[in-house]
């Protein structure tokens, strides 16, 4: 049964869907689940790389730290979202990141080996796994653009902007995805100036905040700060 649930799981994902169902059998039979709780770890930064990724449920945070012990948030992974599979072609497969729940979180970890076999096998899965690291490279270089070249307000307001499912209407809730430290080391700042901008937006009558709910009462006045 479990088997069968992985295979669900595999089928829904970029990386596995366009696999013949044989093929797709083999890697859910070795796959496995493993479930964590909040603040469990996955796996370190340095830890050798023999699995990558798929979390079906929960959130799990994607850091680095440096000497001093400060941490830097790299990415959010969410449900349906892969990880970890391009440490595979690195000539030392290790993992550059920690990974660590936030939330009770479940994943399939799906052995580096059995993958690389499927892609010598496979040209069309070799263009699938490309196309897919290339959209997740040409995120990050967004990523890095914000970072460096926005001010930290518009790099709120579009962080805020993104967690929308859709088009935004007067009254409609957002959820940060994650507490405010986290949020706040995700787009390189300090809490404080994330509680301030926050606050500021607040004041202005954008937005209402209530923890980790943000109440969007002028999506056109939030648009224009982006």
């Amino acid at each position: 049964m479990t088997a069968d649930a992985v295979r669900i799981t595999l089928e829904r994902s970029p990386l596995f869907r366009h696999l013949e169902p044989a093929v797709l059998d083999r890697l859910a039979q070795r796959a496995r689940r493993q479930h964590l709780d909040p603040g469990e770890i996955a796996f370190h930064l340095g830890d050798p790389a023999s699995h990558f990724f798929i979390l079906e449920e929960g959130l799990v945070k994607l850091a680095r730290s440096n000497p001093d012990g400060q941490e830097k948030v790299v990415h959010l992974v969410r449900p349906g979202e892969t990880f970890a599979e391009a440490v595979m072609f690195m000539d030392a497969q290790r993992y550059p990141v920690t990974a660590e729940a936030l939330e009770p979180s479940r994943l399939v970890a799906i052995p580096n080996e059995a993958y690389r076999n499927v892609l010598l096998a496979s040209p069309d899965a070799c263009m699938h796994l490309l196309a897919d690291l290339s959209m997740r490279l040409h995120s990050r270089l967004e990523d890095i653009d914000q970072l460096t070249l926005q001010q930290a307000r518009p790099r709120v307001v579009r962080y805020l902007l993104t967690q929308a499912a859709g088009l935004l209407s007067p009254g409609d809730t957002l959820q940060l995805p994650a507490p405010k430290h986290v949020v706040a080391s995700r787009l390189s700042m300090t809490p404080e100036t994330l509680s301030r901008i926050l606050h500021e937006l607040s004041s202005a009558g954008f937005i209402q905040v209530r923890q980790r709910d943000i109440i969007v009462n002028d999506p056109d006045g939030l648009r224009r700060h982006d």
